[in-house]
């Protein structure tokens, strides 16, 4: 039976999660940096590029649908159809994940050549395609959980999962060595295979000891097929996650081949892609660790309030998560344009890192509402809407790849980014005005927390960095002012009723 806990404990335990997750993992990618450096994470993130497009295919919409689906049927007492929702799609996600797999490793040498252009992935890719069913399977597991409000399981398996597979690379990288990047790729790619399957393991015991218990049939559901139910959730998610995966692929080939076009050599373009891909972006993308965990939390949670007629409580959820997604991500942009080039030095040992961050940290509000509306509508069951606006940005971001890197390079990427996040978040925030009536507050939503986040980072930076703390070595100094600039951006919003515990809480 689902769980009573608060939507508030909820995000709570998945956002510990998800930075526990996300921070582990950006210790992963600064260790593989210092190992094999930036061309060899530019490898690497080509050879990812192929396996998550595999895995996504394998298991494209199962979370979503599967918490959407069994939160709808628990709320209305349906245990007995939750049951036979996971039945349906274990064994469907098992027979899939196979036949991906089988034809991922017996193609690999083929997809090497015409994807990426690079056959030394090949052996590595061979190896992460067997972990492909245990993430399928897992993914199944996720979803339940998340569906019956049992956030604790996932979010542990996530970062248990993540300390495993930093341990096998530090491992099996010092095995398998690093001078040959051949070499070096089946070592990550086995430590990744290996996590998975661990990962699987534990989920699967957590799942065995903690199913729905119910009457065999819900005599007030009567016997209709699920199947119908299923698939009208499941395709609109799987389509535009198999959308995604194509998408992201030609993205992922374009910005190496774009930079070697705007002049510089193939061993330059994939080196900056890796720092873009491996290095910048997981710095990017880490303050969305909250982000996502309110997202996954919320999908089901409007599932349910949609499910029961709750119109007040979709909107209040609503409008509280776009406001916290602005506080966050106005403090992001101010923190990374004035620290982001100590922070490449600090992080990576590269100010280049640092200045790239500087450049693209511009795209990060848009970047962020997307993913919270992306999670809101789906749970309102807005897939297709979804599905619509994910292809308009792809094609739009596609395009605009093809023909401004070669021209513009570094400055194209950046063109590009903005303008399709632009696009996108204006979208889904549209939708969602035309189906909810949530109220916008401009000035409480975008100019006090602007303003504050722009005082708190110039503050830290000029007084304390740059005075109080110059003694200090570069490390010591910018954890400091960052963590000051924290602190005075969050008393300034209290200061402001900006925000409020009633809001943070989620509550009603």
């Amino acid at each position: 039976m689902a769980k009573k806990e608060g939507v508030a404990i909820n995000t709570l335990i998945s956002t510990a999660g998800s930075v526990g997750t996300r921070l582990v993992g950006m210790c992963s990618m600064i260790y593989i940096s210092n190992q094999i450096g930036a061309e060899g994470v530019g490898l690497y993130q080509l050879a990812m590029t192929v396996y998550m497009m595999a895995y996504m295919v394998a298991s494209a919409g199962i979370i979503t649908s599967i918490s959407k689906l069994v939160a709808e049927e628990i709320s209305r007492g349906w245990f007995y159809r939750a049951k036979k929702i996971m039945t349906i799609f274990l064994t469907m996600g098992f027979f899939i994940s196979l036949t991906v797999t089988a034809a991922v490793y017996l193609n690999a040498e083929a997809l090497s050549e015409l994807i990426i252009k690079d056959t030394r992935i090949v052996d590595g890719l061979k190896v992460l395609s067997l972990s492909i069913p245990f993430m399928t399977l897992s993914a199944c597991f996720k979803g339940y959980f998340y569906g019956i409000k049992d956030i604790a399981k996932p979010a542990s398996s996530e970062v248990l999962e993540q300390f495993i597979k930093l341990a096998l690379l530090v491992v099996l990288l010092t095995l398998f060595g690093t001078e040959d990047l051949v070499q070096a790729c089946i070592g990550m790619s086995l430590s990744i295979t290996l996590g998975e399957i661990l990962s699987f393991i534990y989920l699967g015991f957590l799942y065995l000891t903690s199913r729905i218990k119910g009457a065999k049939v819900d005599t007030s559901s009567g016997e209709r097929s699920l199947l119908p139910k299923i698939l009208a959730v499941l395709l609109p998610i799987t389509a535009s996650s198999y959308l995604t995966a194509v998408f992201v692929l030609l993205e992922n080939t374009l910005i190496p081949l774009g930079l070697h076009g705007y002049g510089m050599s193939t061993a330059q373009s994939i080196s900056i892609y890796g720092m873009i891909k491996g290095m910048v972006f997981p710095l990017l993308f880490f303050p969305t660790a909250l982000l996502s965990a309110c997202s996954t939390v919320l999908t089901p949670e409007i599932s349910r309030a949609q499910s029961l007629k709750y119109k007040g409580r979709v909107e209040s959820l609503s409008s509280r998560m776009l406001h916290l997604t602005l506080v966050i991500a106005f403090f992001v942009v101010t923190i990374f344009t004035i620290y982001g080039e100590f922070l490449g030095a600090a992080v990576y040992g590269n100010y280049e890192v640092g200045r790239l961050l500087q450049i693209l940290v511009f795209t990060a509000p848009f970047m962020y509402v997307e993913i919270v509306l992306d999670g809101i509508l789906k749970g309102m069951g807005e897939q297709k809407k979804c599905l619509n606006y994910r292809v308009i940005d792809s094609i739009l971001r596609i395009s605009l790849m093809y023909f401004l890197i070669p021209k513009m390079g570094i400055n194209g990427l950046l063109v590009t980014l903005i303008l399709s996040s632009m696009v996108s978040a204006s979208l889904h925030f549209n939708r969602l005005i035309t189906v909810t009536k949530i109220d916008i507050d401009f000035n409480r939503w975008v100019v006090q927390p602007g303003i504050a986040a722009l005082a708190a980072g110039l503050v830290t930076k000029t007084f304390l960095m740059d005075r109080l703390f110059s003694a200090f070595g570069l490390n010591i100094k910018l954890v400091l002012s960052i963590v000051c600039a924290i602190l005075f951006y969050a008393t300034t919003l209290i200061a402001l009723q900006n925000v409020t515990a009633e809001e943070l809480s989620l509550k009603s």
